[in-house]
Formats: structure tokens, sequence, C-alpha cells
């Protein structure tokens, strides 16, 4: 509960323009109960005309002044949700941030559970909920005016004011519990639908369709029996509150009946107190409904603040200003930490510009790990990775990768046109982008589109053939321009007219002085290479320098 105010506190001046604003709204309200008991007391008992209007016009002022009042606050409010715009975007920076390695290695994001948390707090945190939260501390205004009618009536509403906190005190904790089991039910629910529609054909095509029922059901079926539990208690505190606001009239007419009879307070002064005491607990059973809302902010706030734990990329580093592309591996060792084994160890390995190492191995043998090792995506295990004699680790990382010119052996992209995904952010000249798109025999393919290169590729361009995807990798990386060239598989999936344009542009790497690390067994390549690394040979890889 502390912590949603700790969050509203923290624009100390926006907090005190939304008490100053909630007091007068508070206050105005205090007009209505006002304006029943001067009806009663002064026009029914002496029936002046004039009194009733001069009262009628009175109200009638106060109620269109609080509604433009409440209004202003309620914009007010809106600005704390600004707060939840700046939260989304720090949690986007700092998942940008994270180093690779955790995403490669740990596997713990899941987008629908972040987009979870994160509209947890935009619909928790709102204006409308702030306001509520805002008008409990003024319940005292209305106790206060109960007291001044009649102490015994304001000590009967003080009483009941305190029974909304027994009932969340009694129910708050099973309902959280239910509240996060719905949640996980329906993770899995999203998760089982996402299967259905990526991977129809896997499903239909491989027998796995009563496995997928299956489970359904079994979700199904929890999802409805922890949904009805959920509602029943929910229902049971909703219950409450409309029995505590029944009560308390009940008590208030009841007992306020007899001291109107003894003459202590007058008829008017019994209903003004009875709308009194109805004003006062209607903020504290709104806030006992919020609770549970409340709560799953705060557990949402717990999870994604746990991102700040984990080590993000270095924003500083040293930069080589005349790169040569000298690659020198000491005693290289690389172990997953889940594997008993490691991948590879004890490698050593040197590669001067011009020079092509090719990484050769059956699948499963580390050849992608490497590659990804060298390209900074994840940290070797324990060795030393220099580049023209320094220390790797010691590089500004953004200056790394853009000298690097990377493909991976399973290119993705991102929702956005062909241009977005190849050139990013970088500059490039017009003629040089057309040479690297007609170098890696994409030309074809673009031109088949209307859009050109402004083709969108989203979702469903995930279906894109293997070979445009390995040649758009490619081309993504040239546009780089690097020194160092590490390729994983470049010719996999493209046809004999495509790989001699790839094996082409492997030589002009070397012409040029590059150093090239390549993983393929494609023999084309392994034919023009000065260096093998065969991961085959366990544990130990074996490295055999070409005599040239």
């Amino acid at each position: 509960m502390f912590f949603i105010f700790r969050k509203i506190f923290a624009d100390r001046v926006l907090f005190f323009k939304m008490l100053v604003a909630s007091l007068f709204v508070n206050l105005l309200a205090l007009a209505t109960p006002i304006y029943v008991i001067q009806v009663l007391q002064r026009y029914i008992a002496y029936g002046v005309i004039s009194t009733l209007i001069t009262l009628f016009f009175g109200i009638l002022f106060i109620v269109i002044f609080e509604f433009f009042f409440k209004n202003i606050r309620h914009r007010m409010a809106r600005q704390y949700e600004l707060g939840n715009v700046t939260y989304a975007n720090q949690v986007l920076n700092k998942l940008v941030s994270i180093k690779t390695q955790i995403y490669e290695v740990s596997k713990k994001f899941r987008n629908d559970i972040i987009n979870h948390h994160l509209s947890n707090i935009q619909n928790t945190f709102s204006a409308t909920n702030i306001v509520s939260m805002l008008d409990v501390p003024f319940t005292l205004i209305f106790l206060l005016a109960l007291f001044l009618i009649h102490y015994q009536l304001g000590l009967i509403t003080l009483f009941f004011l305190g029974m909304p906190f027994l009932v969340n005190k009694v129910f708050n904790e099973r309902v959280h519990k239910l509240s996060q089991q719905s949640v996980l039910d329906n993770n899995n629910s999203f998760r089982l639908f996402e299967n259905v529609l990526t991977r129809n054909s896997t499903i239909k095509y491989f027998n796995i369709l009563k496995f997928i029922s299956n489970s359904w059901n079994v979700i199904a079926n929890r999802i409805a029996n922890t949904r009805e539990n959920l509602e029943t208690e929910k229902n049971l505190v909703s219950s409450f509150s409309g029995l505590i606001a029944s009560l308390l009239t009940v008590f208030i007419i009841g007992w306020g009946a007899t001291l109107a009879v003894d003459g202590q307070i007058s008829v008017g002064a019994l209903i003004g107190a009875n709308i009194l005491a109805a004003r006062a607990l209607m903020p504290i059973n709104r806030l006992v409904i919020l609770q549970d809302q409340i709560s799953r902010m705060e557990d949402s706030y717990n999870e994604l603040n746990k991102f700040s734990s984990y080590a993000s990329d270095k924003s500083e580093g040293r930069e080589i200003q005349d790169l040569k592309g000298k690659i020198v591996l000491e005693d290289a060792f690389f172990q997953y930490p889940e594997q008993k084994n490691p991948i590879f160890e004890s490698l050593n390995l040197s590669i001067s510009p011009g020079e092509l190492a090719v990484i050769v191995g059956n699948n499963g043998s580390g050849k992608s790990t490497l590659i990804k090792s060298l390209s900074g995506i994840i940290e070797f295990t324990r060795g030393r990775f220099f580049l023209d004699d320094i220390e790797v680790g010691q590089l500004a990382e953004k200056w790394y990768r853009r000298n690097l010119i990377y493909s991976p052996q399973e290119p993705k992209f991102v929702d956005g046109t062909i241009k977005d995904n190849l050139i990013g952010e970088t500059k490039i000249e017009q003629d040089q982008f057309v040479k690297i798109l007609t170098d890696t025999n994409l030309i074809n393919f673009i031109n088949s589109d209307k859009n050109g290169v402004n083709k969108i590729l989203d979702s469903s361009d995930n279906q894109l053939p293997l070979g445009i995807k390995k040649r758009m990798a490619l081309a993504r990386g040239m546009v780089n321009n690097g020194k160092v060239v590490l390729l994983d598989e470049p010719t996999e999936g493209l046809d004999n007219e495509t790989k001699k344009s790839v094996n082409k542009i492997i030589k002009n790497f070397k012409n040029e002085k590059r150093s090239l690390i390549i993983a393929t067994n494609d023999q084309s390549i392994i034919d023009i290479s000065d260096i093998l690394v065969d991961l085959n040979s366990k544990p130990k890889p074996q490295v055999v320098k070409h005599k040239k």
C-alpha cells in the first residue's frame, strides 16, 4: 500500500498541487449535506420561498464548480501517467543495454510477461486510481463534520471506517495468490496459442495435435478453476463493502433517530449525517477494492526491476585508431553453465590481416559458439582474446561491433523496411549500398517488389527463404565495412550461382587484407583457407596452418 503512495509523493510539487486540489474538492463535497440540512431546518420549518431559492442557486453554483474542479484535478493527475512512459523507456533501454551473452545463455526473457508487467503498472498507476487514493486522507473532513453534528454519530462512523481494513486483512492474501496464479495460467495459455499460430504445420504433420489438445485442456481447466475462486473471493470483498455501507446507514439512521427524538439533533442534521457518513466511507471502500491491483502492480515493479541486476554493455573503452585486424587467441575455453563438458578448450589461434581461418566440425561441435565468442555476443569462459595486441575486453563494445563484418547462422530481422534492417544507423553512400546488394545477389529479390528496399519486413517475413536471409545478413554485415570478418555458414541454403558470388566476396576480403574467420564445411571455402580449425578434435581443437 505504501509503495504506491511513495510513487505519488516522488514528484513533490505535483503531489502538493494534488493535495490542495483534493482539499478543495472534498470541502466542496460538504455542500450537499449542508444543503439538505439547511433546506429541512430553514425552509420546511418556516416556508420562506426566498430561502429555498437562495439555497438552491447556491448549491447549484457549488456543484458546477465542484464538477470543474474534479476535472482539473484529474487532468493534473494524468501528469503522473507520464511517469509510466518514462519507466517503460527505462525498461526498454535496460533491455537493450543488457549484455548479449545473458540473452544467449540464460533465455529468461519473455516478451509476453514483460508486456504484462508494463500493462499492469500502466493500468494501476492511472489518474482515476490516484485521485481515489488521494481522497482517503480527506475522509477526516467528513468525520469531523459528523463529530460536530454529534460525537456519537462520529464514533459510529469511525468504527465502520475501520471495518474495510479488517476485510482487506482477511481476504487480501488469498486474492493476491489467486491473482498471481491467474497470471501464470494466462501466460501459459498465451504460449500455447503462440505455438499453434507459429508452428501450425509442425503440429499437424508430426502428430503433436493430441499433445497440444491435452495441454490446452489442463490449462483451460486450471484457468477456469482459478478464475472461479478468484471471482468468488473478489465478490466476497465487494459484498462486504456493500454490507458495511448498508450497516453504516442502518446504525446512523437508527441511533440518530433516537438523538433526534431526544432533541439532541434535528431531522435535517440526521439526514445530513447519513450523507456525510456514506461520503466518508466511499474512498475507504474504493481503496480496499484497489488493494489487489496495487499489490500486483508492486509485484510487476519488483519483477521488472530485477533487470537492473543484469550486467550491461560497457559504455566506455579503448578504440584502435589505425585498425589492422590481427587476431590472437590464447588458451581459449568455453563451457555453457548447464553443461558438464566444455565446447572447446586450449584453443590457440593467430590470424594476420588477409588470412582466412575456416572452422570445421560436425553439427553441435561448437562452430557457432566460437563465432559468437569472437563477435562478443558471448564471452570466453577463460583465455585471452587480442585484436591488434590489445585485449578485446578493454575495447569499447559499440566500437568493436562497428568494426566487424558479422553474419550469423540464423539471421533475424526486426519489423521495418529492408533498408532499415540492412543499414540501420550506419551512414553509407548510395552507390556503395547498391554495390553491396549487387555483390550479394539481392538486386533481383529487391526489384521484384514494388517498394524495393522500402518493402516492409514483419513477422510474416520470418518465412523468407533461408538463402534470402543469408544474403541479407551478409549484406547487412558488409555495410559496416569492418576489418574483421566473422561469418557463420555463409553459403548454407544458397544456390551454386550465389555461392560463387559469396566466394568472390570472401576472396575480395582477403585481397583487401581483412582478417576472416568463417564457420563452414563448404569445401570451396576450405580450399581457399589459410588456417583450418577442426572442432571435431575434442577437447582441444586441432589448428592447421597451410603452407603457401
